[in-house]
């Protein structure tokens, strides 16, 4: 006597439902199917590092137009006599942010106005300093076969050094005249770097 029995109905599904998982756990698992993903992989990489140059020429675009407003506010300082507001260097009047101590806005001989020059093209040259730093550093990672925009970028690091001692010369020396022609003449210099930089970095998009 044939003591097996036929399967129900539910252990017939049960069992499709196991073989069609074991079929779809080969299919993945299949040397095709592994091939098929590490190139998906390799495209994904591929496709980030290819935004890192245009990410990097939003970056030397900012770093350019920043450096270029500091020049304009420093045009700006010095039209209205704001030259010497903040009569030390780098603080001024002794304070990162002198609007916190009312007492020295009232004190001074400088109007808020001209302080307020004074210390926003401090702050915001700082800024462009950072940038300039970001935007060299960036070039060597991102450019290494564009030999001028690593070296324009370059240049402009090498020249910030000189930009922010004679910066603070121009408050100690009482805005002497070859001083601040000199720290013009260099702002100028950076600011031709810099845009040598992204226009180079745009072409070889």
């Amino acid at each position: 006597m044939n003591s097996r029995r036929c399967p129900t109905r539910w252990e017939s599904g049960l069992t499709l439902c196991l073989q069609d998982i074991n079929s779809s756990h080969r299919k993945s698992t299949s040397l095709p199917n592994i091939m098929s993903q590490a190139r998906l992989r390799r495209h994904d990489i591929r496709t980030a590092i290819s935004r890192i140059p245009v990410e990097y020429r939003h970056i030397a675009s900012l770093t350019l137009l920043v450096t270029y407003i500091v020049m304009l506010l420093g045009a700006y300082t010095s039209a209205i006599g704001a030259g010497l507001s903040c009569p030390d260097w780098p603080t001024c009047y002794g304070t990162w942010v002198p609007f916190l101590q009312p007492e020295i806005i009232a004190n001074s001989p400088y109007s808020a106005l001209q302080i307020f020059a004074e210390w926003a093209h401090r702050g915001l040259a700082m800024t462009a300093g950072v940038l300039i730093v970001g935007t060299t550093l960036g070039a060597w990672v991102t450019h290494r076969n564009t030999p001028i925009v690593k070296w324009s970028a370059t240049a402009a690091l090498v020249l910030l050094p000189l930009q922010v001692i004679l910066g603070g010369l121009t408050v100690t020396e009482d805005l002497q005249p070859t001083i601040v022609t000199t720290h013009l003449g260099v702002a100028i210099l950076i600011l031709l770097c810099l845009l040598t930089t992204c226009l180079v970095a745009y072409l070889r998009r």
